[in-house]
Parts: C-alpha cells; structure tokens; sequence
C-alpha cells in the first residue's frame, strides 16, 4: 500500500511554531538586555511594521527603534534564502522613517535579521572566495562590514527579487543576528525559564510563572488587528509599554517578599490576629490571592483596604513590630470603615496591603 505523503500537512504547526519563536525570541531578547531596559522608558510591537519592534523614548519622541524580523530555520541560510527578508528589511525601514510617530533629532533605527540557525552569505569573484558567517560563535554582523563582494551579489537581487536605490539605501540599518533559541517550542520555553532564572535569581518566587505572565502579555498584543489594515508605531492597542511590564515584574517580585514575609512571620501573625490552626491555612491562601485582587478593578473591598494602610502610613511611625502594626491597622479599619469580607479575609487583605505598602515605602 503506497503513503500519500503531503508537504502542507503540517504548515499549521510550522506556522504556530514560527509564531511563537517570535515571541520567545522577544522575551530572550528582553531578558538579554533587561539590566539596561529597566532604566529605560521604551515599548514592545509584535506583528505590525516588522515581527519584533522596540521602540526607545525621550518624554514622547523617538530616539530608537530597533526591529527584528525573526525566523526559525532548521537548515543554514544562504543568499538566495535571505533575499527577500532584507528587502522586507529595507521597506520597513523606509516605513520607519515615514512613520509620524515624533521623533528625537538624533533619531536612530537598527534592523536585525534575527534567527536561531546560521547564516552563511558566500560568492566567488575572480576565483576569490568570499564568505560572511554568522553563527553561535559570530552572533552580529552589520551590512556595512560585509565584503562589498558580498554585497554586490546580494543586492543584484534575482528574477522575483529587485532592489531600488531606496532601498540600498535602508540597507545600512541592516544587522544579521544569531539567537541561540532552540529548535522547538519547548526547548525553547525551557530555556527561557532558565534565563529568567539567571535573571532574577531569587527575587522571583516562581520563575515559570513569571515567564507565562510575560508571554501572555505579548500574545495579548499579538492578536490585536491593525486598524484599518495600516500598521503604525503610535497604535496603542499593538504597544505593551515599559510601565506595563515594569507593574509586572513589581507584582511578580513584590509576591516574593510576601511569601518571604510570610514564611518567616507567618506563625506570629496568626497569633496576634487570633487566626486558629484549623483556619490558618484558608488565611494563607486569602494572603495569597489578596495581592492580584489589589490589582483587579473588579475587586472593590480590596481595594478600599489597600488604600487605607497607602493613606494612613503614619500608623507605621507608632509601631515596632510587624505584627503589632498590622494589628493597629486592622483595629483602625474597623473602627472607620465597613467591609463586605469576611473577618478572616479582612484580616488576610489587612497583612497583605501592609507587607505590599511596606515594600515600597
């Protein structure tokens, strides 16, 4: 019996799985360059003017865009393979710099041609062999360090392909990057756990957590649809910006102190607020789910208490102990304000808000 064998059958899953390099190679490059992002005010694009767009700012201008048109590959890829991603490259450049997003006088864009396998760009002239390799051993290399050999050949173009002067021009903002990715989905994620590890070290308590909190928020983003079928870098709807991801993180790391908080104080907390043993684990995981509530709009009570211990911090003034000034602000809230919780999980949100507000006084 013959197998009817078809090519497409899996251009469903290649195409899902290219999809999401994308947003794995965004949160690699993040993670990459976090220790310098964080002082920074800039914003993420996925799936607009190129794959990947970063984009820096200075109050509201532009000073740096830098994109990346990311593809996985399992073979090297060569002239003839690359050809139409650089004049996807230099179009996006040109739309960069048609864009009317404000930008800064000394305004900078870099284009990268990012992928996890390497690139080989070779060509003989005059029995002269010239080659550009970039690989885990050579991760960038710029247009403009390239032989002009090389170059030629490239931009000669072929019968589908031409480039315009306009384009040679763009060609200038031109990288070729590695990124040291996987080849599959959950080689990739795995790695990336690994890097949010080395990246936050023991300032996040659940580093796989944290990397689907991210990856959520950039798929979020991802399914957005350009209006009006133009792409555009001031569409706040394809923008996660630089405070967003920052609250993220802040949640992230600030559940770590809670759980340290907790780990460390949580019998004698219980203690003061006359928390039996019976209900001391129902508290806890009230403590828990109290500091994602502070963030959700929906959930008025908790909010109302956060607030409180925020706009009464001089209780924090009279008081030595943790456990005594939580137990002030619980009394103080009761005698001024009426919940709707429960008295265990009035209590929980009151040991919650002030470990949360502690942390950023």
């Amino acid at each position: 019996m013959s197998n009817n064998t078809n090519p497409e059958v899996n251009a469903g899953v290649h195409a899902n799985v290219g999809m999401d390099f994308q947003k794995n190679c965004t949160i690699y490059l993040f993670l990459e360059n976090y220790h310098s992002l964080k002082n920074q005010r800039y914003f993420i694009i996925l799936e607009h003017l190129e794959d990947i767009v970063f984009g820096f700012l200075n109050r509201d201008e532009l000073i740096k865009i830098e994109t990346y048109q990311a593809k996985k590959s399992t073979s090297k890829w060569s002239i003839s393979g690359v050809l139409e991603i650089v004049k996807k490259i230099t179009e996006t450049s040109q739309a960069i710099l048609n864009d009317p997003h404000p930008k800064s006088n000394n305004f900078l864009q870099e284009n990268f041609f990012a992928t996890n396998n390497t690139i080989e760009l070779k060509c003989k002239v005059d029995k002269q062999n010239y080659t550009c390799t970039v690989n885990e051993t050579n991760e960038l290399n710029t247009y403009s360090s390239i032989d002009k050999e090389i170059k030629n050949k490239l931009e000669q173009g072929n019968k589908n392909i031409s480039f315009t002067t306009e384009n040679i021009k763009n060609l200038d903002t031109l990288t070729f990057r590695f990124i040291d990715l996987g080849r599959n989905t959950k080689s990739q994620l795995n790695q990336l756990n690994g890097m949010f590890v080395s990246t936050f070290g023991d300032s996040i308590v659940d580093h796989k957590a944290a990397l689907e909190t991210f990856y959520f928020a950039l798929e979020k983003i991802e399914r957005e649809f350009n209006q009006k079928n133009i792409a555009v870098l001031n569409d706040n709807k394809k923008r996660i910006e630089s405070s967003e991801i920052a609250s993220i993180i802040n949640i992230l790391t600030n559940k770590k102190l809670a759980y340290d908080f907790w780990r460390e104080k949580g019998e004698e907390i219980c203690e003061e607020l006359n928390i039996s043993i019976f209900d001391a684990k129902t508290f806890e995981l009230h403590y828990e789910n109290s500091f994602d509530k502070f963030k959700d709009i929906n959930e008025s009570e908790h909010q109302k208490i956060y607030d409180y211990i925020k706009n009464n911090q001089g209780i924090f003034q009279t008081h030595s102990t943790d456990r005594a000034c939580i137990s002030s602000f619980l009394s103080s809230f009761k005698r001024e304000k009426s919940s709707t919780l429960l008295e265990l999980q009035l209590k929980a949100a009151i040991a919650a808000a002030y470990i949360e507000i502690k942390n950023i006084l």
